[in-house]
């Protein structure tokens, strides 16, 4: 019985049959691998023919990439699909707007769609974008109406929408209007895919690549890792292929959220009568992990229940409260890794032409005893570790690095004539600022976890003023006087809200519940139920207030906390008028 065969084999061997079904037919060689890779994705061949491209279209496309533009789709599913890595290797980044919370107030205050109103936010920003439109007619419509206006210029539009309403008018405006190079799928067929598979083969074309197993960081060249998700996955596909196969499998290769391409060896193989099951081992790279070396098992079996059914098993830990990624009572397998572990036996399951139910359930014999190292048991989660991992690699920290980085940066803002500045921890501080301050998240200096060294570099250098706005999550912490938020230096936020609730009168009873709770969300649900949420934001305002006075010394420093349950929650005293401060510049 033979090998079977590697992805990059049958991708190859795919081209090749596409090549020879094709028969005498001579493709445009600018044209033929866009062409080649949607009829690849799509197994239709009427792309062959509806594909219509503007005169260089391809070429004008990936002189864009190669200038580092950035890509706009109407879905997540497209953004999901294009191979971010690359195209952050040529400079740019993919935007959806289509679930932007501003977005979707402004389609509902007008009247039109959010497809109309995320085109309009994609015009307005500042660098050269090209338009993979793969779900709605209506962005292909708003756009050619922005061009018209003058107010957008695409440097490419992929227009392949598909359905029935205003499919097929949305995609000849293109074509006959002809404002911007286009690569358009005539009639009805197209979709997200078909949007995601044209820019990665544009992607080809321009010679991007892809991460390698290094980073640079401080100096220092440190080694890539991946994450239990990973492993999870790639022990999933490969019991899956030998139990439908009835083959082993040696080694795995698998996609990552990243963009990066694992191909991983498969350990402790069992192939039984109804099921198969084999281990990933973890490698965290030169990241510092607990998990470091542990063993990811997956077992497959057929089912009698339709799809596939991801479970835990030995040391993956169970949820017990409220608030985590996962609900009560489901193992702590998170959302990413499950769609990873999902999408590889599914693919696996057409590759062998196998249309039934497959059971999986993961597990990892030293989860229990590693769990406790963790912080799960705090967070609620028994029994054993969690599967992780929202890329599927692990990129190695130095904290030196980091600091390095971080005092780079407000020197450089004082050295260029900034008095006031503004410091978020991280992505949702960066959002905050975006969508409810509205400021660019760029005025901000990421402080990651280092709000302490942060306010001490911001005295250093002669800041007038600093202010601080951050999740409850990572804030409630400096009303304890923690200075670095990390988790590993410790987790006092139940501790301080219910301390702080008791003094407001909060019943014994119920300030117990707040100590148990997972997520400050969940301990301001239970105060808001008492009637004691909005005493408790003014008081840990004022507390965090008095905290950063004897931290900041001589230099002006506030903070404002937020969630993404709640908005706005509360603000030491004088955070608006260095709010002002910034804003003037």
């Amino acid at each position: 019985m033979s090998e079977p065969m590697k992805p990059m084999e049958i991708e190859q061997r795919s081209f090749e049959i596409i090549t020879e079904l094709l028969g005498n037919r001579v493709l445009d060689p600018e044209n033929e691998l866009v062409i080649k890779r949607v009829i690849h994705t799509t197994a239709d061949f009427d792309y062959a023919d509806n594909l219509t491209f503007s005169e260089h279209a391809v070429q004008k496309g990936i002189a864009a990439l190669k200038s580092g533009c950035d890509i706009v789709t109407d879905t997540q599913m497209a953004k999901a699909g294009i191979n971010k890595t690359i195209l952050a290797s040529l400079g740019g980044e993919v935007h959806c707007f289509m679930s932007d919370p501003d977005v979707a107030q402004e389609a509902r205050s007008r009247g039109v769609t959010r497809a109309f109103v995320s085109m309009e936010k994609a015009a307005a920003l500042e660098k050269p974008c090209i338009f993979a439109i793969g779900n709605a007619p209506t962005a292909l419509l708003s756009l050619e109406q922005l061009m018209e206006e003058g107010k957008a210029a695409p440097a490419l539009i992929i227009g392949v929408p598909v359905g029935f309403v205003n499919v097929e008018i949305s995609k000849e405006r293109i074509i006959e209007k002809a404002r911007a190079p286009y690569i358009v799928a005539r009639g009805r067929k197209g979709g997200s895919n078909v949007a995601a598979a044209i820019c990665n083969a544009c992607f080809i074309k321009s010679g991007g690549s892809t991460m390698e197993e290094y980073l640079v960081k401080d100096g220092k060249r440190l080694r890539l890792g991946y994450t239990t998700g990973s492993c999870a996955a790639a022990a999933a596909k490969a019991a899956a292929w030998m139990l439908l196969t009835g083959r082993r499998k040696e080694s795995i290769r698998l996609q990552t959220p990243k963009g990066i391409e694992l191909n991983l060896k498969v350990l402790d193989i069992q192939m039984l009568a109804d099921e198969a099951r084999c281990a990933i081992q973890k490698d965290s790279g030169d990241d510092p992990d607990v998990t470091r070396g542990t063993l990811i098992f997956a077992a497959v079996r057929k089912s009698a229940t339709p799809g596939v059914t991801i479970d835990g098993g030995e040391g993956v830990g169970r949820v017990t409260k409220p608030g985590l990624d996962q609900p009560v009572g489901a193992a702590a397998i998170n959302s990413v890794p499950r769609q990873m572990i999902e999408e590889n036996v599914r693919e696996v399951c057409m590759l062998v032409g196998y249309d039934g139910g497959i059971d999986v359930t993961i597990s990892a014999p030293e989860g229990e005893a590693l769990a406790k190292k963790t912080f799960n048991p705090r967070l609620g989660i028994e029994g054993g570790i969690s599967i992780l991992g929202t890329t599927g690699i692990v990129e190695p920290m130095s904290e030196q690095a980091l600091l390095d980085t971080i005092r780079v940066e407000l020197r450089q803002r004082r050295e260029n004539g900034a008095d006031y500045i503004l410091l978020a921890p991280g992505n949702y501080g960066a959002d905050y600022i975006r969508d409810f301050i509205g400021l660019d998240p760029k005025t901000a200096v990421l402080t990651s976890n280092f709000i302490g060294d942060s306010l001490e570099f911001c005295k250093e250098f002669g800041f007038h003023g600093a202010l601080l706005i951050g999740h409850i999550g990572k804030f409630v912490k400096l009303a304890g006087g923690m200075w670095n938020t990390h988790s590993k230096f410790g987790d006092c936020r139940m501790e301080i809200i219910a301390s702080h609730s008791a003094a407001l009168g909060l019943r014994a009873e119920r300030t117990e519940e707040i100590l148990h709770c997972a997520t400050c969300d969940d301990a301001l649900r239970i105060l808001d139920e008492e009637g004691l949420k909005d005493a408790f934001l003014v008081r840990l305002g004022q507390r965090i207030g008095t905290m950063l006075g004897y931290k900041s010394g001589e230099l002006q420093s506030g903070a404002i906390l937020f969630s993404k349950e709640y908005g706005f929650l509360c603000e030491t005293e004088g955070a608006e008028e260095l709010l002002e401060q910034i804003r003037e510049g």
